[in-house]
């Protein structure tokens, strides 16, 4: 088993992750926005018996001017068969950033080792593989999206324009302080369209010319990221939340998307939202601790 660091090309690195369908963390854009934001990024392959057996993005950041911290966030990207353990060890053993140092792993699966010591516990994610028929729908999703016809909807997919994201954003800061929680910073969204405008892809919900509902996806390649959503009290009341996550699944496909990501479910802290997002017939995929590797 041999590692090489930062040695592999964009294209080549985008068609295994296309392959094994990777979530938004191990792309390279992820890497190349937190890139243009200051962080360093690490990313490894790593090869057994002639063959592409694991990626590993690492964001790294240096702290207090001494201390390196590396990040790999639902890393490493399994492509094949292979002993995970050696293949962690092989990653812990070989990064290249100077010591002192702190790497922390968010993993995909669980992997025992006494060198993992968890510091978080899985997160769960809701994730819908395309394409997405009527009957795959839970009857009361369903239900719910066609009486969304009984209202005078129209739904627009358009590249989000930079006013457009500054709007989303604007939305999204007053709903987290509204409902405490935090996500990534509006810096990352700005910094994707400044890199690739192509990939941020807003659907907006209208009635009688004002606007009920957004969602705001993330392209990367064969994938995309459900990233930021709003509804208004009149958007909630006529489903178009839902009739914007169905039309994305639908022109997704068209595209030649294969999964879209819901982001994670909490079943006993945000049991509605949990249910919005099952209720697509989405598979709930439980993730390994997030660990520190020793």
């Amino acid at each position: 088993m041999e590692v090489f660091w930062n040695q592999t090309s964009r294209a080549e690195w985008q068609a295994l992750a296309d392959n094994a369908r990777a979530q938004m963390q191990q792309r390279w854009a992820y890497g190349a926005v937190h890139q243009a934001l200051g962080g360093i990024v690490h990313r490894a392959m790593i090869w057994e018996n002639g063959q592409p057996v694991a990626l590993c993005q690492c964001i790294c950041r240096r702290l207090a001017g001494m201390l390196n911290v590396s990040l790999a966030s639902s890393g490493p990207l399994w492509l094949g068969a292979c002993d995970r353990v050696a293949a962690l060890a092989l990653i812990r053993r070989t990064l290249p950033i100077s010591r002192p140092r702190i790497q922390l792993m968010t993993l995909t699966q669980k992997v025992a080792s006494r060198r993992l010591i968890a510091l978080l516990t899985p997160a769960t994610l809701a994730l819908c593989d395309l394409p997405v028929a009527p009957g795959d729908l839970h009857a009361k999703w369903r239900n719910a999206l066609n009486n969304s016809g009984n209202f005078d909807l129209e739904v627009c997919h358009n590249r989000c324009s930079p006013q457009a994201l500054r709007d989303v954003l604007t939305d999204d800061a007053q709903q987290q302080r509204a409902k405490s929680y935090r996500a990534l910073p509006a810096a990352f969204s700005l910094e994707w369209q400044r890199l690739a405008p192509e990939d941020l892809r807003l659907f907006t919900a209208y009635e009688a010319g004002q606007i009920t509902a957004r969602a705001l996806f993330l392209r990367h390649g064969n994938t995309a990221t459900y990233h930021i959503a709003h509804s208004s009290k009149r958007g909630r009341a006529t489903a178009a939340a839902r009739l914007l996550l169905w039309h994305a699944f639908q022109d997704f496909t068209k595209e030649g998307l294969t999964r879209v990501d819901l982001g994670a479910i909490d079943t006993e802290n945000a049991p509605g939202l949990a249910r919005f997002k099952l209720g697509t017939g989405a598979t709930p995929l439980q993730m390994g601790p997030t660990v520190l590797a020793l």
